[in-house]
């Protein structure tokens, strides 16, 4: 059965290498790109075809797709059982999934006292919240950004198939934009933007933390939200983040909004525990980026 790249390619008379057509395929797969127009698929694969940075970053994905399954427990792999050719099914598969989850969660924070049993419903109602990715953008991070981007991609997946909002905001020692993917669809102008974007100078931690409670306020409606740093693990402000009102922000990120952060640092050495204490989840790039 023709694939839909191949399709793809048929309409527009496009021809490509192997290896093109592989970096193709994953970003097919991964940014949905079925859901666009066909004028916007043109404009999508054109810029393929002009922007290196993208088939690098789709080299890069594809090649580290096993550490990066390993290093992010967010992007979960979808086992082959789960798989289903129907759209539609498998979005109806997830949604059951997702359910089941909620409920089994629901049992678990129900609480019993006396003959009384106290069930936390104002939380099942929930929806679940966003994944915010802060990517660092700054001198020390220009030799990795390709390589974080690469690994920003398969989030795209994550956000579509639980419908979740998916916001990448790049940061130096502020914040000059930010993205927003509704539920994980593409914007074509937004992605290009976030593809070409980059920054100088050095990083700080504080500004992009409260510019995340800012989201988090939003979507207060939401619950157990996402949010993954990307850094190389020496923001200028760091020792800022044991203080007393760096944990107040924190804990309360945490505990109002169900915030689980997750850093993926470039390389361990430069990481400090201590200043990232708030971290459920810390990985190391080190092996990727050798």
């Amino acid at each position: 059965m023709k694939d839909a790249v191949q399709s793809l390619l048929e309409k527009f008379a496009l021809t490509i290498t192997l290896e093109q057509r592989d970096f193709l395929r994953f970003l097919y797969d991964h940014l949905h790109l079925e859901e666009l127009s066909d004028k916007e698929q043109q404009i999508f694969i054109d810029y393929f075809y002009k922007s290196e940075t993208l088939r690098n970053m789709a080299a890069f994905s594809l090649e580290l797709a096993d550490v990066m399954r390993e290093m992010c427990e967010n992007i979960p792999a979808i086992e082959q059982a789960e798989r289903l050719a129907n759209g539609k099914e498998q979005c109806l598969y997830y949604e059951r999934k997702w359910q089941v989850a909620r409920r089994q969660k629901l049992k678990h924070q129900t609480t019993k006292k006396g003959n009384i049993l106290y069930v936390p419903f104002d939380a099942y109602k929930k929806e679940p919240g966003p994944i915010i990715i802060c990517l660092e953008q700054t001198t020390g991070m220009a030799a990795y950004s390709e390589l974080c981007k690469s690994m920003i991609l398969p989030f795209f997946m994550n956000a579509h198939r639980e419908r979740r909002d998916l916001y990448i905001v790049p940061y130096d020692c502020q914040i000059h934009v930010h993205y927003r993917f509704e539920n994980g669809h593409i914007n074509l102008c937004d992605f290009k933007d976030f593809i070409e974007y980059q920054a100088k100078g050095e990083a700080a931690i504080l500004p992009v933390l409260h510019f995340v409670k800012g989201l988090l306020q939003e979507n207060q409606h939401c619950t157990e939200s996402d949010i993954i740093i990307f850094t190389e693990g020496t923001p200028i402000d760091g020792q800022h983040l044991v203080g007393k009102k760096a944990k107040t922000i924190l804990n309360e990120m945490k505990s109002k909004y169900g915030a689980e952060f997750s850093v993926i640092a470039m390389q361990e050495h430069n990481f400090n525990e201590q200043q990232f204490w708030f971290a459920n989840k810390a990985f190391f790039a080190d092996d990727a980026i050798q």
